[in-house]
């Protein structure tokens, strides 16, 4: 039996080794959804089939061999894409230095998960800061310029 390799959205070739990963996920997850839903009742409604896909999906995902706490985190970059979008917030000193102590963290391997996360949340902020920024005339380039020299002044202010 050939299997055909899997085409992304946009009719491009996925790499062999996505196609292969993918498919196997969707074998797995297949298979998951239907181990759990054959254990519920006729009278089972759409939050019952919710419930059996995220089961699914997170056997899926363990099956993969992704440990729990990296599924959860997964799960939580995911449940969160959506509160960022809805409550956009500025870049600012506070933040700046937020980042700074939990880069600190990593370094040092002292971060839990949670802060790992906002650690994660917290760069992808400053990087769509930097990208609104970037696009900026040179003019807007130089108040950049200052307004960073400006942050690293407030932040070297606030630790003495």
């Amino acid at each position: 039996m050939t299997v055909e390799k899997l085409r992304d959205v946009r009719g491009g070739d996925l790499s062999e080794t996505t196609s292969d990963w993918l498919r196997q996920f969707l074998k797995h997850f297949e298979l998951n959804l239907v181990d759990i839903v054959s254990q519920l009742t006729h009278t089972s409604g759409a939050p019952d089939y919710g419930v059996a896909a995220l089961r699914a999906v997170k056997l899926t995902f363990l099956d993969a061999g992704f440990t729990e706490e990296h599924f959860l985190n997964l799960f939580e970059q995911v449940k969160n894409e959506g509160v960022r979008t809805s409550m956009p917030l500025q870049w600012n000193a506070e933040l700046n230095k937020r980042r700074f102590e939990l880069i600190d963290g990593h370094i040092q391997s002292t971060l839990s998960p949670a802060e790992q996360q906002e650690l994660a949340s917290l760069t992808q902020l400053m990087r769509a800061q930097l990208d609104i920024e970037a696009n900026l005339p040179f003019e807007g380039g130089r108040k950049l310029h200052q307004y960073l020299i400006d942050l690293g002044s407030k932040s070297a202010d606030a630790g003495q």
